[in-house]
């Protein structure tokens, strides 16, 4: 087989794939991307239900390319700590190598009340002051320290698995355009998401001597429960489509190619990094001042 063929760069068959958030949207889609492409994968959530679809869902994918990926699930809470514990114990004890870590389970809680230009100034101070402390220490539970305290607890099976090469020992943590571009009245998620950017970056440089490799995916418009693909629905972002150069959303092929590019012998060389899959998003975000853009 020539060195250059897509099977050869690409292939991640037969690796073992830990993914949180695995119970719906962009999570849900990594999973079945592994299971179609013989990962076993196993499927990280707080919901039962979701764990079950997800579930199904793989099947339906190993059956579409005759896959015989095992896929297993783990009704844990990373947010919580003790939860979180005894994810890492399940997975250091029932699982022989962990290969892959995607760590895409995330929350997103927004101001109760939003601010437009030219309101009064108690209409501003309104706006800032509602949301409050519970909401940040909920969403930085869960899309910070669940995500560090996960990674950390399987660093002996991610330095074991990346010491065989070829793209082995890869952590993937879900980041968003929103780190860098200043929307307002959503700053738990914003500074959730800055939070993980420089994570990526410290873990990279801490985990360099086993070169254990931390990389982050930043989503733009992607289908999920926090982001539906309606426009009509008014918690969507999926109202600025329109604004995005690609003039769509992202799709589950999409992103699945970009996981598996990080995952595998061709991504092997890429390390700290972000990559931004939000088709010319930030082009558009980045510098606006106002929330309605």
């Amino acid at each position: 087989m020539s060195a250059f063929t897509i099977e050869n760069i690409y292939e991640i068959a037969g690796r073992q794939a830990i993914v949180t958030g695995g119970g719906s949207g962009i999570g849900q889609m990594i999973c079945q991307g592994f299971a179609a492409n013989n990962v076993d994968v196993a499927v990280v959530d707080l919901f039962q239900d979701r764990l079950d679809e997800t579930v199904r869902l793989c099947e339906e994918a190993k059956k579409e390319t005759g896959s015989t990926a095992k896929i297993t699930t783990l009704c844990y809470d990373i947010g919580n700590e003790k939860s979180n514990a005894a994810l890492v114990a399940d997975i250091n004890s029932h699982y022989e190598n962990v290969d892959i870590l995607v760590n895409c389970a995330g929350i997103r809680r927004q101001n109760q009340t939003t601010f437009t230009p030219g309101e009064p100034l108690e209409k501003l101070a309104e706006a800032t002051n509602s949301i409050g402390w519970k909401d940040f220490r909920d969403t930085f539970d869960v899309n910070v320290f669940g995500m560090y305290f996960l990674t950390a607890g399987l660093v002996q099976k991610l330095g074991e698995a990346a010491a065989k090469g070829d793209g082995r020992g890869c952590v993937l943590c879900f980041s968003s355009p929103c780190s860098v571009h200043n929307n307002q009245f959503v700053p738990t998620y914003q500074l959730s998401k800055v939070s993980i950017d420089h994570m990526v970056r410290i873990m990279a440089a801490e985990f360099a001597d086993k070169y254990i490799r931390v990389n982050a995916i930043s989503p733009g418009l992607y289908a999920s429960r926090m982001t539906p693909m309606s426009p009509d629905d008014a918690s969507s972002n999926m109202k600025y489509v329109h604004l995005v150069p690609a003039r769509r959303a992202g799709t589950a092929e999409e992103m699945v190619a970009c996981v598996v590019f990080l995952c595998s012998k061709g991504g092997a060389y890429m390390d700290g990094r972000n990559l931004r899959m939000e088709g010319g998003r930030l082009l558009t975000l980045k510098g606006h001042i106002y929330s309605d853009e």
